[in-house]
């Protein structure tokens, strides 16, 4: 295990193969924290707008969407035959399903790999060094004492992992590049029967399986270990820069060149619009661009079934982080309060909790006013019972303040 000494760094301190330096830092004034909140107050500002837009634009995006997926279903024709591309068909919605089929065997000529796929992937991945960085502060009256810790470990890595950065270089040097580069190979020409695949429809086959490497490589110093190529003197005892590079491939075809039968290719169901022999995006009238291909034989109901749930899932992805942005910002606008009773510790403890709760109130009835204004263009009354939710928790407000003052009228 490697361990270095710093005699004359009184802040680093040593522990095997890490290190802590620790630093010092003055706390700002109670005016420095003031005008610190007050750029607060903008930033909070300009991520409650943010968040305003990033909302109205999603309900309209989910509705379009929606809408297209709905018309899409209604007039998608489904072939008879995949083998054969009628005329007729040229500019419509069509749904054919078959195995995919290209007209060339993808190789990697430095390991002699081949294969009759779509897309042929060489992933290689180094042995380097590795540093992780733990920060602990502690605050000391009018300074905070802040610990940064450095640990140091030696991990497999697909990325390159610049050791120039460490903060401590000796004895942790990783090589400067990849010598062998990650690589991926596509098929020029794919096909489902008689059609081509447009390049959106071939960027939709990724779902990759890993190739076993049996035969051993051309070249010198490679060997095979755990059906990968292991460039290294041993692999159970790896070192820094030694390399491991494994093959995976996805779409599996039956070539041309080959006697294969459709029944051995990957099969796959499409969604897209014929032209002639071609398959390509078909744009819908709400104004989204339908071009769907999913693995197996999948009928068109349930590939749209499919594609709404993800819309679905989407558009209650975004609007959490629509929520999420204005939560934050209406916690930058209202740090200001807090900051102006920090220096009573009970108060400003009480304080806290409270703008943590009015912050949420705020955060949720504004994220619903915002979708309610997007979904009244589309669905008004769905749009007005949202707006009744938002406004929910000022009506409660406004009467308990009633119900208060009516008590103490009684008194």
């Amino acid at each position: 295990m490697y361990r270095q000494n710093y005699p004359n760094d009184p802040g680093m301190h040593n522990n095997m193969d890490s290190h802590t330096r620790t630093s010092y830092r003055r706390n700002p004034t109670f005016f420095e924290r003031v005008g610190s909140s007050l750029f607060g107050i903008l930033a909070g500002i300009a991520l409650l707008v943010a968040g305003s837009g990033l909302l109205f634009w999603n309900e309209g995006r989910a509705v379009q969407t929606s809408k297209s997926l709905d018309e899409g279903l209604s007039i998608v024709q489904s072939l008879r035959t995949s083998e054969v591309a009628f005329e007729e068909n040229s500019g419509k919605l069509i749904y054919l399903s078959g195995g995919l089929k290209t007209k060339e065997v993808l190789t990697d000529t430095l390991y002699d790999v081949s294969i009759s796929a779509v897309k042929l992937k060489r992933q290689v991945e180094m042995y380097q060094w590795v540093e992780q960085e733990h920060k602990r502060e502690v605050n000391e009256g009018s300074h905070t004492k802040e610990d940064i810790t450095y640990s140091y470990s030696q991990e497999w890595r697909s990325d390159l992992v610049r050791s120039s950065s460490f903060d401590n270089t000796v004895g942790h040097h990783n090589p400067s590049e990849f010598a062998v580069q990650p690589k991926e190979y596509v098929a020029s020409g794919v096909w489902v029967g008689a059609f081509e695949l447009s390049k959106g429809l071939v960027e939709k086959i990724n779902q990759y399986k890993d190739i076993e490497a049996s035969s051993p490589s051309l070249q010198p110093g490679v060997q095979l270990y755990m059906g990968y190529y292991y460039h290294g003197n041993d692999p159970l005892r790896p070192q820094v820069g030694d390399l491991k590079v494994k093959f995976s491939y996805a779409g599996l075809s039956h070539s041309g060149d080959q006697e294969k039968t459709s029944a051995e290719a990957d099969m796959v169901s499409i969604i897209a619009k014929q032209k002639h022999n071609q398959l390509e995006q078909y744009e819908t009238q709400a104004g989204d661009i339908l071009e769907l291909l999913y693995y197996g034989e999948v009928s068109p109901k349930e590939i749209f079934g499919k594609e709404h749930a993800h819309n679905t899932f989407i558009t209650w992805a975004i609007r959490l982080g629509g929520w999420l942005l204005m939560f934050v910002g209406f916690g930058c606008v209202t740090r200001i309060i807090a900051v102006l009773v920090d220096w009573l510790p009970i108060v400003r403890e009480l304080v806290a909790m409270g703008m943590h709760m009015m912050n949420l109130a705020l955060s949720i009835s504004l994220s619903l006013t915002v979708i309610a204004i997007g979904w009244i263009r589309y669905r008004p009354l769905l749009g007005i019972a949202i707006l009744v939710m938002a406004s929910t928790p000022f009506i409660l407000s406004k009467l308990r303040v009633r119900h208060n003052q009516s008590s103490h009228r009684n008194v």
